[in-house]
């Protein structure tokens, strides 16, 4: 027994916890926890071995996956390099230009890739890898997969994937909200114009989401966004909620352009069902069984893929949900995994902006593989919400949460 202090007459004594500081006792520094050490040096490893592939991965890859690649690198030649509200694509083009890799796609693919090994450090830190499942791997080498496919070439995804680190790196605080949130106006200006319903949302989503318990909530709120986005279209801009996807995938159709994984409508065009079709559609993104009763192979690991993470993300709302109820002293049950909150402010934006964006590509996404693609550099925002072991971390002379 060890004695404390005496605070107001009172002497105070804890326990000593012999298993806290080994080395203490034994002059020797605490064992390597041999699973996390493992985790710790396959993410690195994993992270530095996709920038050495990316320079040359795209050579790999069939001509429809290099298609957006191929045409902002034939933009980069042209001479005019102004801003263009209409062509995303010249924008995206003169981005580039402006970090001086008009003529370097093998160094723009491998700072693409180590941009997503920032966020992906970023949303997994030091010791937080150190207490990754075996599923939590698994997620990562698949992320990491995708990354080289759609990231390590001339993309608009590349752009977007700054902004995720600036999700996972900006700390809490009204400054950084606002400069996060400036900053995906911007982007909403200069490359996708959809992302400033995104932006709505997603601090209608910052709001909602710490004050309700449950998905039903969370799903109602859904229809209601549906319902509210349905007006604005059909009265402010006269048009269908999902007018955009049907023009895309109507113009393809005039210049046969085969895509096979189109996502189309599930009900007949009425005005009364657009926001049903819409909640629908959203449905089928997060569970997609269009890919998975497909047929391919290729498609049916796609849909698994997609169906795992935004299961992620459901879980991961809902232990947010709990753990605040604990800390407001609600009875809740025992946690399996290491605590969420404990991440903060990562969880947070990462679940708000995913279900931000999820809602809008219902309304946008004319097919799966846009979707997917559209995805990718948001999966470090997955990884934020990998659930970790509750064990204690010795692991590579490191011991401890991290901040």
């Amino acid at each position: 027994m060890i004695w404390g202090k005496v605070r107001g007459g009172v002497t105070k004594s804890t326990v000593f916890q012999p298993s806290a500081e080994p080395q203490l006792l034994t002059g020797r520094p605490a064992p390597i926890d041999a699973w996390g050490a493992f985790c710790q040096l396959f993410v690195v490893a994993l992270v530095g071995l996709s920038v050495v592939l990316s320079s040359r991965f795209r050579e790999l890859l069939d001509r429809k996956f290099r298609f957006d690649g191929d045409h902002i690198q034939a933009l980069l030649a042209l001479p005019d390099a102004s801003l263009n509200p209409d062509d995303p694509f010249r924008n995206t083009a003169l981005i580039y230009r402006m970090l001086g890799l008009s003529e370097a796609p093998d160094v723009a693919a491998m700072l693409a890739i180590a941009a997503f090994g920032v966020a992906v450090l970023a949303a997994l830190r030091w010791t937080e890898m150190a207490r990754l499942t075996p599923l939590g791997l698994g997620i990562i080498a698949v992320c990491y997969v995708l990354a080289l496919i759609y990231l390590a070439q001339y993309s608009k995804e590349f752009v977007s994937l700054l902004l995720v680190v600036a999700v996972l790196l900006l700390p809490r605080g009204a400054l950084a909200e606002i400069t996060l949130v400036a900053a995906m106006i911007g982007y909403a200006i200069t490359i996708r114009p959809y992302w400033g319903i995104v932006v709505a949302l997603y601090l209608a989503a910052r709001f909602l989401l710490p004050r309700v318990r449950g998905l039903f909530p969370v799903l109602l709120s859904v229809v209601a966004t549906y319902v509210v986005l349905q007006i604005v279209f059909n009265l402010v801009l006269a048009q269908d909620l999902s007018f955009s996807r049907v023009a895309v995938n109507d113009l393809r159709a005039q210049i046969n352009i085969s895509v096979g994984s189109l996502i189309v409508d599930f009900l007949p065009d009425q005005v009364a069902l657009q926001w049903l079709n819409a909640f629908l559609v959203l449905l089928s993104l997060i569970a997609p069984w269009p890919l998975i009763l497909g047929g391919s192979s290729v498609y049916l690991l796609m849909g698994g893929v997609l169906a795992v993470l935004w299961g992620l993300v459901g879980w991961a709302i809902v232990k947010l949900q709990r753990e605040r109820a604990a800390s407001r002293g609600r009875a809740v049950q025992p946690a399996r995994t290491a605590p969420l909150s404990e991440r903060t402010p990562r969880p947070e934006r990462a679940t708000a902006l995913l279900l931000a964006l999820v809602v809008v590509q219902a309304i946008f996404e004319p097919d799966y593989g846009s979707y997917l693609k559209h995805v990718v550099p948001m999966l470090p925002l997955f990884l934020a919400l990998l659930p970790l072991s509750t064990r204690p971390t010795k692991e590579l002379g490191h011991s401890g949460e991290s901040g």
